[in-house]
C-alpha cells in the first residue's frame, strides 16, 4: 500500500472531477450538487451549491469554471458564487452530462450516460471556445474521462459500464478518427472510471469498486497498480506545485463502507503530472 494522506475530509456522496490550477485543487461531489475549492496545501474549503446535478468542471483562460450539469454547460466562479448556464446541450431523457475535460487547443469535452447505466443512448460531445456544440460519436452508456496524450493526437475515453478505455487518434481541429480498444476491464469486477496522463505519456485510471488506480503504458500494458484504501475511486489529479502529488477523489454511493469513502485523498505517485489546459471559451 502506497502512503496515503487525506487532502480533505467531506464525505462525497460521488465525488468526481479532480482538477488541479497550479494553487487550488477543485472536485465535485455530482449528487450533492457541489463544487469544492481548496487552496493548497490547507487552506479553508470554498464550497459552490449548483442548480443542478454536476458531472464535471474544467479551467477556463479567462479565470474561473466551466461546467457540465445535467443538460447545460455552465460557467462558475467559486469566489464570486456565481453559477450562469451559457449553453444548453440536448440530450435524449434519462440522461445526463458526466465527466469532461479540455483539450491541448482548448476545446471542452464532455460524455453523457443513461441514468440506469443499462442502454448505449450517451454521446460524446466537443465544446468549442464559442459555445458551439459537436457530437463526436455516440453509442456510450457511461462516459467517463478524456484526457490526451502528451503530443495531443491520442483521446483516451472510458466507457465504464462496458469496462472499456478506448484510444482515439485526434487532430488539432478535434476530428476523432477510429477508436480501438486501449484496456479491457471486461473480466474484471470493477469499472473503469477517470483517467488522466503523466508527463511520461502513462495513463492512471482510478477502478471504480476495485480498490486501486493502474498505470498504463502507451501500448496499454499495466506498468503498476496502485491499491487504495477506498473501494470506489473515481478520478485522480497531478497536483502540488511541482505536479508530483496524486490526489483522488472517491465515492460513499451505493455502500462503501470504508472510513475515508467519498474524501479526497494524495499519495505519492512516483512521476509528475503536466498542467491542465484551459477552456478558450
Amino acid at each position: 500500500m502506497t502512503d496515503v494522506t487525506v487532502f480533505d475530509d467531506i464525505p462525497c456522496e460521488l465525488g468526481e472531477s479532480a482538477l488541479w490550477d497550479g494553487s487550488r485543487f477543485y472536485w465535485v461531489d455530482v449528487l450533492e450538487r457541489r463544487i469544492y475549492a481548496k487552496a493548497w496545501p490547507s487552506g479553508p474549503v470554498l464550497t459552490l451549491p449548483v442548480p443542478d446535478l454536476v458531472g464535471s468542471v474544467a479551467l477556463r483562460a479567462g479565470g474561473g469554471l466551466v461546467a457540465a450539469l445535467r443538460d447545460a454547460i455552465a460557467f462558475c466562479d467559486v469566489d464570486a458564487g456565481t453559477v450562469e448556464v451559457v449553453r444548453t446541450v440536448d440530450t435524449p431523457p434519462g440522461t445526463r452530462l458526466n465527466d469532461g475535460a479540455v483539450d491541448p487547443h482548448g476545446a471542452f469535452w464532455v460524455g453523457s450516460m443513461d441514468l440506469d447505466e443499462k442502454e448505449p443512448c450517451g454521446s460524446f460531445y466537443r465544446v468549442d471556445a464559442e459555445l458551439s456544440v459537436t457530437t463526436a460519436f455516440g453509442g456510450i452508456v457511461c462516459s467517463n474521462g478524456p484526457a490526451w496524450s502528451p503530443d495531443g493526437t491520442t483521446m483516451y475515453h472510458v466507457d465504464s459500464t462496458i469496462r472499456l478505455i478506448r484510444a482515439y487518434p485526434v487532430s488539432p481541429d478535434g476530428e476523432t478518427g477510429e477508436g480501438r480498444i486501449f484496456v479491457s476491464d471486461e473480466d474484471n469486477d470493477w469499472f473503469p472510471d477517470g483517467v488522466t496522463i503523466d508527463a511520461e505519456g502513462y495513463v492512471w485510471n482510478c477502478k471504480f469498486g476495485g480498490g486501486r488506480i493502474v498505470r498504463y503504458a502507451p501500448d496499454g500494458t499495466v506498468d503498476r497498480v496502485v491499491p487504495v484504501p477506498v473501494a470506489k475511486p473515481t478520478r485522480c489529479a497531478f497536483v502540488g506545485p511541482d505536479l508530483d502529488v496524486l490526489a483522488v477523489t472517491s465515492a460513499r454511493v451505493g455502500g462503501d463502507e470504508s472510513p475515508l469513502a467519498g474524501q479526497v485523498l494524495l499519495l505519492d505517485p512516483g512521476v509528475r503530472g503536466l498542467p491542465a489546459p484551459r477552456f478558450a471559451g
